[in-house]
């Protein structure tokens, strides 16, 4: 009784440690498969709807409402996929999650006014470092369009003892997708 008094405490941290680590890669994944799919919805809603019209021409600057419909697009996209995550701050009536999950957004088309800028307005804790590094819309002569979407997740574990503490993990994934002009052009890339 005594070793078995000795070693239950053990067992016990060790296997919630391991549910832990089971909760963090379910929840990675979840959050991989929100960022991509949100990645995609707004490359295909640019190409359904895009700002220069049918000839997928670009104005010399970006319209900020249809840029700004296509961020919150995202952000909700997102929302709705993780919102039954510990940690999110989903809000049924609009959609939102103010503040958690943190998602950034970039169209790549040269024009995006919002480039970077958090959907939601929330300041980016330093612990996303991926999520924090400098977006820019320029395409670098390329005449290709792309979404590039970053998600950053607080992650709290179970085991939060005083001497037994996983702590929190701040979960990243950053995901782009092809605006696929050959569905309208024909030929590829946008130009």
């Amino acid at each position: 009784m005594v070793e078995f008094g000795l070693v239950l405490p053990i067992m016990i941290v060790l296997f919630v440690g391991f549910a832990d680590f089971g909760r963090i890669f379910a929840n990675s994944i979840l959050l991989e498969a929100a960022t991509r799919n949100s990645a995609e919805l707004a490359a295909n809603e640019y190409l359904a709807n895009t700002p220069g019209g049918t000839s997928l021409a670009l104005a010399s600057t970006g319209d900020a409402a249809y840029y700004a419909n296509l961020h919150q697009l995202v952000g909700r996209a997102i929302c709705a996929e993780v919102r039954e995550l510990p940690n999110t701050n989903y809000d049924p009536g609009t959609g939102s999650c103010p503040g958690m999950p943190l998602v950034r957004v970039c169209v790549h088309d040269g024009v995006d006014p919002a480039c970077g800028g958090d959907v939601w307005g929330s300041p980016i804790p330093s612990e996303c470092t991926e999520v924090n590094g400098a977006m820019s819309n320029t395409r670098a002569g390329s005449t290709e369009r792309w979404v590039e979407v970053r998600t950053c997740y607080r992650f709290t574990s179970l085991v939060d003892a005083p001497l037994v503490s996983l702590g929190t993990f701040w979960l990243q994934r950053t995901r782009a997708f092809a605006v696929p002009c050959y569905f309208v052009l024909q030929s590829e890339p946008c130009g």
